[in-house]
């Protein structure tokens, strides 16, 4: 399994965004990446607004997303690979609720 880590800072005076995590469970130059969306979203106004673009940097770079993306020059937007235990749930969160976080592309 790979995992790509999707941040974004909207200025450079303010917090970094966890828009999400981008998952390979097969192989990552062959396969679409799962999406699960990150809690930092939650309660932030236009946050379907950074799951649009993100939809639209991970299909605009397939097959090659899992090196492509972490490629980008932004200041806003970056990639960053991080161990799959990155993506356990916190404690208190049942198995139907991780399901919930991970949707295909």
């Amino acid at each position: 399994m790979r995992v790509l880590e999707v941040r974004f800072r909207p200025q450079l005076d303010e917090p970094l965004l966890i828009i999400g995590h981008l998952i390979w469970n097969g192989r990552f130059d062959r396969e679409p990446a799962l999406i699960r969306r990150g809690r930092s979203l939650e309660g932030i106004e236009r946050s379907e607004m950074y799951m649009a673009k993100l939809e639209y940097l991970v299909s605009s770079t397939f097959p090659d997303s899992f090196t492509q993306l972490q490629e980008i020059q932004s200041r806003f937007w970056s990639f960053v690979e991080v161990a799959p235990a990155a993506l356990q749930a916190p404690s208190g969160t049942s198995p139907a609720m991780v399901k919930s976080w991970l949707r295909p592309r």
